[in-house]
């Protein structure tokens, strides 16, 4: 352990039994062995490498967002990513993966270049939100991604849109191991007046409707308009207009605003949202998703599918 540590520091700063309700938005998680913050991409490279060599388990965290870390002890790594360097040329936004995606969404704006304005708001990297093909608003990073880099088995390689393998909510580097080290977002000059116009729009929606307590964002997926087995007519236009139907939306038709289990609750605001009012632990969450689950399936036939990692 002692000489584990010592490597470690070579990479960054390193923090030994770290509790990691520290390091998610959810507040949840019980303690790793060792927590490795890196703010330079060499450095990131070669911690991979390192532990890829010597057999050790990691884990990359971001923003620590989208994640249900387990209450259990973690023997292994985490790597906080913290690189944080980016720019901006020739419409195109360069970003070290652990930048963090607002930061990104005002260099946009401020230089006239318009295609991430529905990230307002949102927590969370770059790097983060480009393996999981973050989006809302009928968006997503899938729209905007020129190219990534990515530390793959030893190697790093730039990978452009296409092979980035991009589906709802993932990518090829999320199904199939991978670490986005650094992306260049391809945006579109635009009217900054009317860029600024719509992030305002888009933040104006989300005002109220994010709870204040911990949570880990959006946690189900929403649901394809062709997956959905009822009358569409009897949709909101706006759903079939995106080809997409809310999950918030769907978990409020059920009636389940405020359903609780331990310290675990279903946002009133949001019923995607699911918070940690008071201490929950992860069972907590798990108990109240099967059930959620249950009551979406029993009512609509539809099976809901969770957003948010889950580390068990």
């Amino acid at each position: 352990m002692d000489e584990l540590y010592a490597k470690l520091k070579e990479f960054g700063r390193v923090r030994a039994n770290e509790v990691m309700r520290k390091h998610t938005t959810f507040q949840i998680g019980g303690a790793v062995q060792f927590l490795v913050e890196v703010t330079e991409t060499e450095k990131l490279v070669g911690l991979l490498d390192y532990l890829t060599d010597e057999g050790v388990p990691y884990f990359i965290l971001g923003g620590g967002s989208n994640l249900l870390w387990t209450d259990e002890n973690f023997e292994g790594v985490v790597i906080k990513v913290k690189t944080s360097k980016f720019q901006v040329k020739d419409n195109i936004i360069e970003a070290e993966a652990g930048v963090q995606l607002p930061l990104v969404v005002n260099l946009a704006t401020q230089n006239g270049l318009a295609g991430v304005e529905w990230a307002v708001g949102i927590p969370g990297t770059i790097g983060g939100a480009t393996r999981g093909n973050a989006g809302a608003m009928g968006q997503d990073m899938s729209k905007s991604v020129f190219k990534a880099q990515v530390w793959r088995v030893g190697e790093v390689v730039e990978l452009n849109n296409q092979e980035c393998g991009f589906v709802y909510r993932g990518s090829s580097f999320k199904q199939s191991g991978g670490v986005v080290l650094r992306v260049w977002l391809k945006l579109t000059p635009a009217d900054k007046k009317q860029i600024l116009i719509q992030t305002q729009k888009y933040s104006a929606q989300r005002q109220g409707k994010f709870p204040a307590f911990p949570s880990a964002g959006s946690f189900f997926k929403n649901i394809k308009l062709k997956d959905w087995p009822g009358d569409i007519q009897k949709l909101p236009s706006i759903y079939v207009e995106r080809q997409m139907i809310p999950a918030g939306w769907v978990i409020e038709q059920a009636g389940l605003l405020g359903l609780k289990v331990g310290g675990a609750t279903v946002a009133k605001e949001h019923g995607n949202f699911i918070i940690n009012a008071g201490a929950a632990r992860q069972e907590d969450v798990l108990t109240l998703v099967e059930k959620v689950k249950e009551e979406v399936y029993n009512k609509f036939k539809v099976e809901l599918q969770s957003e948010v990692e889950i580390l068990k």
